[in-house]
């Protein structure tokens, strides 16, 4: 059984470390965004920091605090979890609404309103846009 809460911690600490363990954590920033198809304007949107200061982090110009790792990392990993459960209602015809429940959402990852739209806005078009591959794996 899918489990939302292992998923999320395992991306999170899978992401963080590989961050931080990095010799250039801009550049495995950028991979990381990239990979989940997530533009500059997106995540500065989420990071309520302006699209120039993810590029001068991205760059290596600035050096991302913990704090800025600590929330890439979680909205990085709440989206792949979105992505994770739309592939498990498609793939099963059907799903556990509550999973998807946005005011489950917001409680469980405590984020806001704005910042769950953006991510399920986010994580639902990554998700489209590799569904195929991520049926094979499930």
């Amino acid at each position: 059984m899918y489990s939302a809460d292992a998923s999320f911690v395992g991306y999170m600490r899978d992401i963080g470390a590989t961050i931080l363990f990095s010799p250039n954590p801009g550049r495995t920033i950028k991979e990381v965004r990239k990979s989940m198809e997530v533009s500059q304007d997106d995540l500065a949107r989420l990071m309520s920091l302006r699209r120039e200061t993810i590029s001068r982090i991205e760059t290596g110009s600035i050096t991302p605090t913990a704090g800025f790792i600590k929330r890439f990392s979680k909205y990085a990993s709440i989206i792949k979890v979105f992505r994770d459960l739309n592939a498990r209602k498609d793939a099963e015809k059907k799903g556990d609404s509550a999973l998807l429940n946005h005011t489950f959402m917001r409680t469980h990852f405590s984020i806001s309103k704005g910042e769950l739209d953006n991510l399920h806005r986010i994580g639902h078009t990554r998700y489209s846009k590799t569904k195929k591959k991520v049926l094979r794996r499930i």
